[in-house]
């Protein structure tokens, strides 16, 4: 029967990606945008409203009292190191990926800055209120520069399917929350499955959790990918992992202070800023991100999980 739930999940996951691309590229249509600005402003951060939604009932739930501020950080860095390694991955094995070195340059920075700044901000062991704020507002600072900064780019546009205003209203109306509880009903549904499994609970936060609030990301990256949207792919997983650096646990830092446990900071953030360079120098190269380096993503991904079960956890209880 969990089997069943997890398929039923799938499927919406499908629907609900299937509206978000045809409305994003719609929208892209319609207002002369490019795919990679689709991705990163609106596709970026409707994505990533499970990480957002996450942080925000575990720092209400810190405020009362709860020890839950891990959940914001290994939330918001656990979906990082997924989309940025096997998401980008997979996708890299369907399409070959590039970016022009103006966006490589501005939102590579903004992927260094992010991880920089959490990794000094948690170097006393806890995100403050006022570091909360900077983080969202260098969020807000970079989400203006590339909406100042877009380029019009017709050639992305084509070849598509114009919808009027009201069909693309309704397929990001319906796309975003189809996705979001899908997405929900997967990673719940996994999880009564690990358990039934014997699977510690670690494990399923490391595996599950991480990659399971990953899964708009891939859904939609792939579903682009698919559509040889190669700017929606890689401008959504860019984007999103701009997203998470700043937004999730500024926000908690902001509504009860998040802890930074040592862990964090001595392996997954380190890790994270490795993986990100690697992918930035990718994208850097004529080559981009093609077949080769999505099989080396996916492997960087699977070497992730096994030193971080062999390092600090146990798989089974």
């Amino acid at each position: 029967m969990t089997m069943l739930l997890i398929l039923i999940g799938l499927v919406g996951l499908w629907i609900g990606t299937k509206l978000i691309i045809n409305g994003s590229l719609g929208i892209a249509k319609k207002f002369n945008l490019s795919h990679s600005f689709v991705g990163i402003a609106i596709l970026a951060v409707g994505t990533d409203l499970p990480e957002v939604f996450v942080s925000i009932s575990a720092s209400i739930s810190h405020l009362k009292g709860v020890e839950s501020s891990g959940i914001i950080t290994g939330n918001a860095i656990g979906s990082a190191i997924s989309q940025i390694t096997i998401i980008l991955g997979i996708a890299g094995l369907l399409l070959n990926f590039r970016m022009t070195k103006t966006d490589l340059l501005r939102d590579g920075s903004a992927l260094i800055i992010s991880i920089i700044l959490l990794f000094i901000f948690g170097m006393d062991g806890v995100i403050i209120r006022i570091e909360g704020i900077a983080l969202l507002v260098l969020y807000l600072l970079y989400y203006y520069i590339i909406v100042k900064n877009n380029n019009n780019h017709s050639d992305d546009n084509t070849n598509l399917k114009e919808y009027s205003n009201l069909a693309l209203f309704l397929f990001l109306l319906f796309g975003f929350p189809i996705l979001i509880f899908s997405s929900h009903f997967v990673v719940e549904n996994a999880m009564s499955l690990a358990q039934k499994w014997g699977v510690a609970q670690s494990f399923v936060g490391i595996v599950i959790i991480g990659l399971g609030t990953s899964l708009p990301e891939l859904a939609v990256s792939i579903g682009a990918a698919i559509r040889r949207s190669g700017g929606l792919s890689v401008g959504n997983i860019i984007g999103s992992n701009i997203f998470d650096g700043f937004v999730p646990i500024g926000l908690g830092g902001v509504i009860s202070t998040a802890n930074i446990e040592s862990g964090f900071l001595k392996f997954d953030l380190p890790f994270l800023l490795g993986v990100t360079i690697l992918v930035l120098l990718f994208l850097i190269s004529k080559r981009g991100v093609s077949r080769i380096e999505g099989i080396i993503m996916i492997f960087l991904f699977l070497l992730y999980v096994a030193l971080k079960l062999i390092l600090f956890e146990k798989i089974f209880n």
